[in-house]
């Protein structure tokens, strides 16, 4: 779903919501990040909570990470805090640590780097004002600022409007904005997913014309994006997005080309991203490898069925499909590798289903622990809570099947019979 843009935006000022015109509430924001903001101000800087923070505040939702931003330079938010590490070759980000590994990241304000720079400018460091960091950001619902000298919102993108509007909106010229970064197209798309709104549509428009720009991105930075996705219980709906706008096949090469291509094989991944996401909610999340076994199930099976006969080296054969699939996002080489070998075996345990006979050395597999679970959610939805979820379910359907019997331990009289 998408919706037009507002034809004019007010440019006289930012719009400012005073603490009793909005929900934010201190109580609300991590201890540890006020500490932050608060010593910064009392230091004389500007000290502003920023992004996806005072957008899930707003909305009455538990943000994840508490970010800050503030006219302190690197240096100076350093020698503020005993506990600061900074980051960054290029652009330097304030880390101040606290207890538990939590981290509060404190970045400068930016601004867009002038055209004029010379050879020995640095456009990463062009240090701005508020404004102008707010315009250099993706979307307007994360270019929000909750200032903690008076506890007002600022907001100079008209986030707020889209905000209330359930609507995500690039800033600036969206074509501009994806070729510089194209990886801004999976960012609309995915808070799209996770809060559920409409993309404004000169914002959706250009994810069609332009997706294909996410092919020359780094692979690497693709698979951090994903592992986002999975780790925060709304990969379903992420994808689901990315088949719409009909990005799947840039991202997965021929896997998501046979995902976007194939609705039945879409429809049947469906109800297992649900699971996925469901046990990532609740704090039990499935491991990566699992995860994306799952994702690359239906296309590996059909490779697995079309591809190979009796007597092939069927791990082989699905590990040079992967290979050739022309896949964007860069899956780490050991793990590309337990991904086939757990596609593999969960391909036996649903040809043992059918026969009633299963070869029980699998059991020895490095990835059998990831296979049971697969198979679990294909075959029932769920995760059996199990040592081996597969064991399970193949012996309440074939109970008189072969390698469950136990061993008998030698009688008393057979001991004492072979000691002497």
């Amino acid at each position: 779903m998408t919706t037009a843009a507002p034809d004019t935006m007010d440019s006289s000022g930012p719009v400012i919501l005073r603490r009793a015109e909005h929900p934010v509430s201190r109580r609300d924001i991590d201890p540890d990040a006020l500490k932050v903001l608060y010593r910064l101000y009392r230091n004389g800087f500007k000290a502003y909570l920023v992004g996806g923070a005072v957008r899930d505040l707003f909305l009455g939702k538990r943000p994840k990470d508490f970010d800050v931003v503030t006219d302190a330079r690197p240096a100076q938010v350093k020698k503020l805090f005993s506990n600061c590490m900074l980051i960054g070759r290029r652009f330097r980000l304030a880390h101040i640590r606290f207890k538990g590994g939590k981290i509060i990241e404190v970045a400068t304000f930016r601004k867009e780097p002038d055209e004029e720079c010379t050879e020995n400018t640095d456009p990463n460091t062009s240090f701005g004002t508020p404004e102008e960091d707010a315009f250099r950001r993706d979307i307007t619902i994360n270019a929000l600022f909750y200032d903690i000298a008076d506890f007002s919102i600022i907001d100079y993108t008209g986030g707020l409007e889209d905000l209330r509007s359930g609507l995500i909106r690039m800033i600036g010229s969206p074509h501009e904005r994806y070729v510089e970064d194209p990886v801004r197209m999976w960012r609309v798309l995915r808070h799209a997913a996770r809060l559920g709104f409409a993309i404004e549509e000169e914002t959706a428009r250009e994810i069609g014309l332009h997706r294909e720009l996410l092919c020359a991105c780094s692979g690497a930075r693709l698979y951090e994006e994903l592992n986002k996705d999975i780790a925060s219980g709304f990969l379903c709906r992420v994808l689901a997005l990315f088949r719409a706008y009909g990005v799947l096949p840039d991202l997965l090469g021929a896997a998501g080309a046979f995902l976007q291509e194939d609705p039945h094989a879409f429809d049947m991944l469906l109800p297992l991203l649900e699971a996925v996401d469901k046990r990532a909610r609740a704090g039990s999340p499935l491991s990566q490898t699992a995860v994306l076994s799952i994702v690359l199930f239906p296309w590996a099976r059909q490779v697995l069925t079309k591809e190979t006969g009796p007597g092939d080296d069927r791990m082989k054969a699905l590990h040079d499909s992967l290979l050739a699939s022309g896949m964007s996002v860069t899956i780490p080489k050991a793990m590309k590798a337990g991904i086939v070998q757990t596609l593999c075996i969960v391909e036996r345990m649903l040809s043992a289903m059918e026969s009633g006979r299963m070869r029980w050395s699998l059991k020895k597999r490095a990835r059998y622990s990831d296979a049971s679970v697969v198979f679990s959610l294909i075959a029932r939805g769920e995760v059996i809570e199990s040592k081996d979820p597969f064991g399970r379910i193949f012996r309440e359907t074939h109970p008189s099947a072969s390698g469950f019997r136990k061993k008998r331990r030698p009688s008393r009289w057979r001991k004492s019979r072979d000691k002497k």
